[in-house]
């Protein structure tokens, strides 16, 4: 396998909130959370992972990103814990004039605290079935119209007359879940692992890719014997309000699996470069680093459930990362220059990231080299 490098940066790129938005916010600053990110028309799209909201930036003429306005999700669609419930948005996307959006579909235990409990106390957590919790805001999957507002810039909302745009997401279920995870915990390979909290190599989708019908999602857990999952979906709105399931081949099956040697990392965000996915890879437990991006060539031409690897996946390069902070969550292209640059952005990030009132956060951009064809 070649010897990863680390990529090039090209520079820096200031995240400006100044307006945390409306309540109900999250208890610590936007900028310490941040999870998702997609870039169109000037504007970068984002989210945190403790809130119902997404946030929107817009590029400056120096580069930085500013005139923060936050949205509702559930003013455009209903959420079933409404817009105090956190979602766990960690994946965003924007194809064919809509915000696509992706919660964890994970669940949580609560932490043992060492430092406040008992050894018992603490030992029980970690075994007690009543520590590990739902939200079911998190099991979102769906796309938000987004419309010219009065001053030019987009904005999310139910639906854009004459252009037939409309929001819609996949159904929720009374109980737990939507019709994903109803499907899905019948699968031999993912449903064991839809009853684990993220941490402990659970489901957890974090990577969302979309072009048109066709859905990506790619899975921070679980990784099997070293083995990412991307999960690949067909969907189309039937009904309003509500996206539906279609059969991704003739077999009549809903889902696809690809199966990728990242090694032994999972997936924490995907992105399209041309007809490719870059995919960045992590750790599937709560721990720092390794950081690597991959690109996975073609995906949309697979016709079935497959193992990716040879020259169908390869490594581009190393991306940096700290220990207890700077873990890259999110990539996005936006412009740069003449050209386009990937921005990187990070979890928990390093104190040298932050201002004093954690109101401004920094990215990082880099620059991608270009796919390795083989000449005719």
């Amino acid at each position: 396998m070649p010897d990863r490098v680390p990529l090039k940066l090209v520079a820096a790129a200031r995240l400006v909130f100044q307006d945390e938005g409306a309540a109900p916010r999250a208890d610590e600053p936007v900028a310490l959370d941040l999870s998702a990110a997609a870039f169109a028309d000037g504007h970068l799209w984002l989210a945190s992972d403790e809130l119902a909201h997404v946030e929107r930036l817009t590029q400056q003429a120096d580069g930085s990103f500013a005139a923060h306005r936050a949205f509702s999700v559930d003013a455009v669609v209903d959420l079933p814990a409404g817009d105090g419930g956190e979602m766990d948005i960690e994946g965003m996307d924007i194809d064919g004039g809509y915000l696509w959006v992706v919660g964890s579909h994970s669940r949580t235990r609560r932490k043992p605290k060492p430092d406040k409990h008992d050894d018992k106390t603490a030992v029980a957590r970690l075994g007690r079935i009543s520590a590990v919790k739902d939200a079911p805001n998190r099991y979102f999957l769906g796309r938000l119209p987004l419309v010219r507002d009065s001053d030019g810039t987009a904005v999310p909302t139910r639906s854009v007359k004459g252009a037939g745009l409309k929001a819609a997401a996949l159904p929720f279920k009374k109980k737990q879940g939507n019709t994903l995870t109803r499907l899905l915990v019948q699968d031999a390979h993912l449903g064991p692992f839809l009853g684990l909290p993220a941490k402990e190599n659970g489901f957890d989708i974090e990577g969302l890719a979309v072009r048109g019908e066709t859905v990506f999602l790619g899975l921070r857990g679980p990784v099997l014997r070293g083995w990412a999952v991307v999960v690949a979906l067909r969907v189309a709105a039937r009904k309003k309000g509500r996206l539906d399931l279609l059969p991704v081949d003739g077999s009549g099956a809903l889902y696809r699996k690809h199966f990728l040697a990242l090694d032994g990392l999972g997936i924490r965000d995907l992105v399209f470069d041309g007809a490719d996915l870059l995919v960045l890879a992590g750790p599937t437990m709560a721990l720092s680093g390794p950081v690597r991006l991959w690109r996975w060539k073609t995906p949309l031409s697979a016709t079935a459930s497959q193992m990716v690897t040879g020259d169908a996946l390869t490594p581009v390069a190393d991306l940096p990362h700290g220990q207890g902070a700077d873990h890259a969550e999110a990539i996005a292209w936006v412009p740069h220059g003449r050209s386009r640059a990937l921005l990187t952005i990070y979890d928990s990030p390093a104190a040298a990231r932050l201002d004093a009132g954690a109101r401004r956060v920094t990215a990082d951009l880099f620059k991608i080299p270009p796919a390795r064809r083989p000449r005719a």
